[in-house]
């Protein structure tokens, strides 16, 4: 079967989606990492949080006050998740979640665990790290099931995006209810592919191994950790002396008196909890998977050139509104991830009196995208973007339109994009009248602004773009 995009005859490339672009014939082995929607602040991924939280402090409370109904109440609806098309199946997927076969034995490796029993497990990004049984694929699957409602209304967004055709009352596993902390079943409109319901899973969710991982931990950080405590211990069995009269602690030798278990790093982590800290804080730094990730041979210079191609080739007017408007979607994409994500098309607002073109999640931690969110004047925790396939100039009534759409839940910044500005000095005046009129700010990404980002990809200079867009920012406020 081919990939998502040729079923459903999308003309875009992995690097212009939001998600997956996952094969349905087979897994790809990319795991959903809870620990990555932890550390990510957009509004999908603090969903999705508090969703894993207070399912894994669900379950946690009903086995420290041994309730053996609400256990399997809980871990009863954790079926294999077999819509995503991601973890480690080989051949046709075949999902690797907790089935009910399964569950009882989950149960009492969380039971018998070290970490469980002494009150150090309380989180299920950190399970992987001490629970016996439980790998990467495992907590992938989990976390699946447990944000499978996100998933489902992330994949109807961009089912709408991109005209993805759907099937009504198409009936889906059980989703987790974070506000009433218990499983409900119901019916939804998903995309279907040989009669199997698929959903998309962000691509900035997804990682090839989890951020934390028990074996990373353990020789990396554990064992370091134990190094410099004999090294600085002169009794210690394990200190050689070299005939430079340099002291040693060999790693080999601390992995003999300490080897693996999920037990022994538990019981380490209990008596050295800022060991785990700061593996965690190092894990920060754990970004999104790149573009080359999903695909090896991913030229980024080359897609850039390609994309300034097919962005001449649109002509403009009316009638190639929409394939402007869909180029833009992945031109931006591509562009912008992983600051911006999870887009929707024509997001209604205002009780649904106004749309916007592209709505963008603001997740940047760095960079322009970043300050708009921090900034007090922007709070832009969206991004709205207005896609104007114009042969003429834009005028007041288009950056009124867009500046009626701010607001305290969205904030005070978007992008109008069109295909040319022909007076700047006139454009500029009155995007900075509506920022000196407290109604928003306001910049404008022509094709000629946009092949200039373009040829900073193809030049390797990325992160000029920071600078190019923060440069037209602050023309607005000068």
């Amino acid at each position: 079967m081919p990939r998502l995009t040729n079923f459903f005859r999308l003309d875009l490339d992995q690097a212009q989606l939001d998600f997956v672009n996952i094969d349905t014939d087979a897994d790809a082995r990319f795991f959903i990492d809870p620990y990555a929607l932890e550390l990510r602040e957009d509004e999908w991924c603090t969903k999705c949080t508090t969703k894993i939280k207070t399912f894994f402090t669900a379950l946690l409370d009903a086995l420290r006050a041994d309730d053996p109904a609400r256990v399997q109440h809980l871990v009863s609806h954790l079926t294999e998740p077999r819509e995503t098309f991601l973890g480690v199946s080989r051949g046709r997927p075949q999902g690797r979640g907790i089935g009910r076969d399964q569950s009882q034995d989950i149960v009492d490796a969380l039971r018998q665990s070290r970490a469980f029993q002494t009150g150090l497990l309380s989180d299920l990004a950190e399970a992987e790290l001490f629970i016996r049984g439980i790998g990467p694929d495992k907590i992938s699957d989990l976390t699946t099931n447990i944000i499978r409602g996100a998933l489902i209304e992330y994949t109807r967004d961009q089912c709408a995006l991109l005209q993805i055709p759907t099937r009504d009352g198409t009936a889906h596993a059980p989703i987790w209810d974070e506000n009433h902390l218990r499983w409900e079943t119901g019916f939804s409109s998903l995309p279907v592919v040989d009669d199997k319901q698929v959903l998309f899973v962000p691509k900035f969710i997804v990682r090839h191994r989890l951020c934390l991982d028990s074996g990373e931990y353990y020789y990396h950080h554990v064992l370091n950790f134990l190094q410099q405590e004999y090294l600085s211990n002169a009794a210690s069995g394990l200190v050689r002396v070299l005939k430079s009269g340099e002291r040693r602690v060999y790693k080999k030798d601390v992995q003999k008196l300490h080897p693996f278990s999920k037990e022994f790093l538990a019981d380490f982590t209990r008596n050295n909890p800022q060991v785990l800290e700061l593996y965690k804080k190092l894990a920060e730094n754990e970004s999104s998977l790149r573009n080359i990730d999903f695909d090896k041979s991913f030229d980024a210079a080359a897609f850039a050139q390609a994309l300034k191609t097919t962005l001449g080739q649109i002509p403009r007017g009316m009638e190639d509104a929409s394939r402007y408007h869909s180029f833009m979607y992945g031109a931006l994409t591509f562009l912008f991830y992983p600051h911006l994500v999870a887009p929707v098309k024509e997001n209604e607002i205002h009780e649904g009196r106004k749309r916007v073109d592209i709505a963008y999640s603001n997740a940047a931690k760095t960079g322009f995208f970043f300050e708009m969110l921090s900034a007090n004047q922007t709070r832009a925790i969206r991004i709205l973007i207005e896609c104007k396939n114009y042969s003429r100039e834009l005028g007041n009534p288009e950056i009124d339109q867009i500046a009626g759409r701010f607001g305290p839940t969205r904030g005070k910044f978007g992008i109008i994009c069109c295909r040319e500005v022909f007076d700047p000095a006139e454009l500029t005046k009155r995007c900075k009248d509506t920022a000196l009129d407290d109604r928003g700010f306001i910049i404008a990404l022509d094709d000629a602004s946009l092949g200039i980002m373009l040829d900073n990809i193809i030049r390797g200079a990325r992160n000029a773009n920071d600078q190019f867009l923060r440069q037209a920012f602050n023309e607005l406020t000068n």
